[in-house]
């Protein structure tokens, strides 16, 4: 991969990889993580050498739900803002919201 495809995918400056890879510079923790993320990269490995490359994906489902409530994502307000709201309906209202959950997903199924 390119330096400047590897900037692309963390939002960065292909002479901002640069300054990692040769030394003149060192990424601030925020950048480390994303590199994890992105990449699913061992943080231990990254920092250390040591350990796996890779992270194991155990649960690919609590991987994107973890990834969806981390702070910076812009998804988080309103991902968090769906959850208190469901939390607070009665069963009637929650019912009635998966059902129209279902009905949605099974709609855009068949579009596919």
């Amino acid at each position: 991969m390119t330096q400047e495809k590897f900037a692309e995918k963390l939002g960065l400056k292909r002479q901002t990889i640069a300054t990692y890879e040769t030394g003149r510079s060192e990424p601030m923790d925020n950048i480390i993580v994303s590199i994890c993320r992105e990449f699913n990269v061992n943080k231990e490995w990254l920092l250390t050498g040591k350990g796996e490359t890779y992270k194991e994906i155990e649960d690919e489902t609590a991987e994107v739900v973890s990834d969806l409530l981390e702070e910076d994502n812009p998804f988080y307000d309103l991902i968090l803002g769906i959850m208190k709201t469901y939390k607070k309906l009665d069963d009637k209202s929650q019912t009635a919201l998966r059902s129209l959950s279902q009905e949605l997903l099974d709609n855009l199924k068949k579009r596919d």
